[in-house]
This record gives C-alpha cells, structure tokens and sequence, in this order.
C-alpha cells in the first residue's frame, strides 16, 4: 500500500512543470504596486496591490506579436486594459480607461521586428 502510494506521488509530481518567467515588470503606485508576470506556457497575472486595500489578481494567456502584447483575461479585465506596447524597457498599455506604463525587470521574450 505504502509503495502504490509512494509511486503516485512520484507521478503526480514528474506530470506537474514548473513555469518559467520569461517577463517581470513592475511599478510602485499610490499605496501600492502594479505588477505583471508572465510565464513560458503563454499564461500571465496581473496583480494590482496595495498598504489599504486586498490583492486583485488578474490571469490569463497573451499573445506576443511583434512588440505587442494581447491579453486574454479569464474573468474580469482590469482598468489597465488587455493590448500592451513593449517599448524602451516598459510595458505600455494602449487600451485601457487609464494609461499604464510598467518598467520591465527581466524580459526573455522573444520579440520579432
């Protein structure tokens, strides 16, 4: 019993992979942080946090075409917007009720010209 069980686990934990970043961006905003991260498998969070208020979190999968980000949210949107401009070492959202410009940390990301 103690084998059968010891070998799912071994399964179940070879299955799972671990997701890389492949782009880190973030800005200190009024009593809080905007951050953005995206993986390897095409997925991404959005979280908007600060001192007074809860964490929002906002996933999804984006596309990259050329030096454009499309996000597709899964749920609610956040007022950023869901099309981005990856320029002079910021993320520059173009679509949203408001303008967001979030400085990249680590891009690995392979942009095509």
């Amino acid at each position: 019993m103690k084998l059968r069980f010891l070998y799912l686990v071994l399964i179940i934990i070879s299955c799972t992979k671990d997701k890389k970043e492949v782009l880190l961006a973030d800005r200190e905003a009024p009593l809080g942080w905007i951050y953005l991260k995206m993986y390897d498998d095409k997925s991404f969070e959005f979280i908007s946090q600060g001192m007074m208020r809860d964490k929002d979190i906002y996933k999804g999968s984006y596309e990259l075409s050329n030096d454009t980000l499309y996000f597709k949210y899964k749920g609610s949107i956040p007022k950023a917007g869901s099309k981005a401009l990856i320029e002079n070492g910021f993320v520059n959202y173009a679509d949203g009720d408001y303008s967001e410009s979030i400085q990249i940390k680590l891009n690995e990301l392979k942009i095509n010209k």
